[in-house]
């Protein structure tokens, strides 16, 4: 009894495995009929974090240009490589001058002679986005531009991201390409660096220097409300935005409210009628997702899931059968337990013998939603059964009957048994024809018994 439970047991443990492996990695394509237009950009990323689940995208794996976004990879470095210097003073040598392009966009105007402190440079470069401030502090970080970026590069290729290219690092270079879900992984780096975060999520920041003193604003409009009103989301934390001529409007941010955090990536957002729609696709894709989905308590402890029979008792015959976990998922709103999540209930046995404890463990309960496993939860029951006196002997008389080598002595007995009943049949069917042949030649026959043929028989 105990070693086919145990059978059954692992063979249930061994089907729950199977299944959880086949979990694809997205549970949402039946709402794709009701995601948010992203028309105006070239792809799209939407990953929530706290399930690692891909919300929403849009070509994702599509080789884009990389435009500004190649500047979270030189933040990322600059904070890593110079954050315990950063009070240090700097001069703008005429080497780092000329590591600044003559055409490089946004710029701080740094010029030769002018000395600040590596804060205000990051500071300027990671929020500011000042295309000048880039340069300098990776000529001065590397030695030279093209040092930093073969940098950028083997980090890129640590990450894992085979498709990310770099040839400058600001992004007005042609030739940086990589995907939106590779900036996503680049940019979940880049959060967890709470330097990096510092800085790109600060609204405002003074430039001081030997030649100037100036307040600047982040160059970000998801997290300035004095860039633009019209694109502020105060769901918005840091990150990077830019716009060129090639590359289209690049967005990427994080967004969180109460527990839940995004990363949001937009790549090659149009402008059109003085819309920047980088930055429209990825307010529209953010307050999507936080108006569609939430967290759902989808187990509640003590909750019953189903009953189980119960023999030899006299107290029970049937159990209930409860969780003892609480489960949560991440799911579209609106959701009803019962009807579009179900449960899928695998005991290890469909009968228990008493006596049967309370708590004890008869199986797994997997939650379903639209066909993919949400979870899986341990089944206990909820009390107790005694077993009965009655049922103690049938128990027993159960238990000698189940046991291998009294069922193999059964069967040898019966076996033998008919095999002794047929012998002695046959041999005695035998017997009896050889004592009728006998008796039959050595009696003498009254004539009225007498056949025809055994008269002739008589008179030769």
């Amino acid at each position: 009894m105990r070693k086919s439970t145990c059978v059954r047991i692992v063979c249930l443990l061994t089907s729950l495995l199977l299944l959880l492996c086949a979990i694809p990695f997205s549970i949402y394509a039946a709402e794709e009929n009701y995601l948010p237009s992203m028309d105006e950009s070239s792809s799209v990323y939407l990953k929530h974090l706290e399930s690692d689940r891909v919300v929403c995208s849009k070509d994702e794996n599509y080789l884009v240009g990389a435009g500004s976004t190649v500047k979270i990879m030189a933040g990322l470095l600059f904070c890593e490589k110079l954050e315990a210097y950063s009070q240090q003073s700097i001069i703008i040598t005429q080497e780092l001058y000329d590591a600044i392009p003559h055409s490089h966009g946004r710029s701080l105007k740094l010029t030769v002679g002018e000395e600040t402190t590596i804060e205000h440079l990051l500071y300027a470069a990671i929020c500011g986005s000042y295309n000048d401030a880039f340069y300098v502090l990776a000529a001065f970080t590397s030695g030279s531009v093209a040092a930093f970026v073969e940098e950028m590069q083997a980090r890129a290729t640590s990450m894992g991201l085979k498709n990310t290219v770099f040839e400058d690092v600001s992004g007005i270079v042609d030739g940086s390409r990589t995907t939106a879900a590779e900036v996503a992984q680049m940019a979940l780096v880049a959060y967890q660096n709470p330097y990096y975060m510092a800085i790109c999520n600060t609204v405002s920041f003074e430039f001081f220097s030997s030649h100037k003193a100036k307040s600047h604003y982040n160059n970000n409009k998801l997290i300035c409300v004095y860039q633009d009103q019209k694109y502020y989301n105060k769901k918005c934390i840091g990150m990077s935005a830019g716009s060129t001529a090639r590359d289209g409007n690049c967005v990427v941010t994080v967004a969180k409210q109460e527990d839940q955090t995004y990363v949001c990536v937009v790549m090659g957002g149009k402008e059109k009628d003085g819309i920047e729609f980088g930055y429209r696709v990825a307010n529209r894709v953010i307050d999507w997702v936080f108006d569609s989905y939430t967290y759902m308590q989808i187990l509640v402890p003590n909750t019953k899931i189903c009953t189980v029979d119960v023999a030899t008792s006299d107290t029970a015959s049937v159990l209930d059968v409860i969780v003892k976990d609480s489960l949560f998922a991440y799911l579209p709103k609106g959701l009803e337990l019962g009807k579009d999540i179900t449960y899928s209930i695998r005991l290890a046995e469909t009968e228990l013998e008493a006596p049967v404890q309370k708590d004890q463990f008869v199986g797994y309960v997997a939650v379903l939603y639209n066909g993919q496993v949400l979870g899986t939860a341990p089944l206990y029951t909820a009390g107790e059964a005694s077993r009965s006196s009655i049922g103690s002997g049938l128990g027993a008389i159960r238990s000698w009957l189940e046991n291998r080598a009294v069922i193999a002595g059964i069967v040898f007995f019966v076996v033998g048994v008919t095999a002794y009943v047929v012998i002695a049949y046959i041999l005695q069917r035998r017997r009896h024809s050889r004592w009728d042949r006998y008796f039959s030649d050595k009696v003498e026959l009254p004539d009225y018994m007498r056949t025809p043929s055994r008269e002739k028989k008589d008179k030769k």
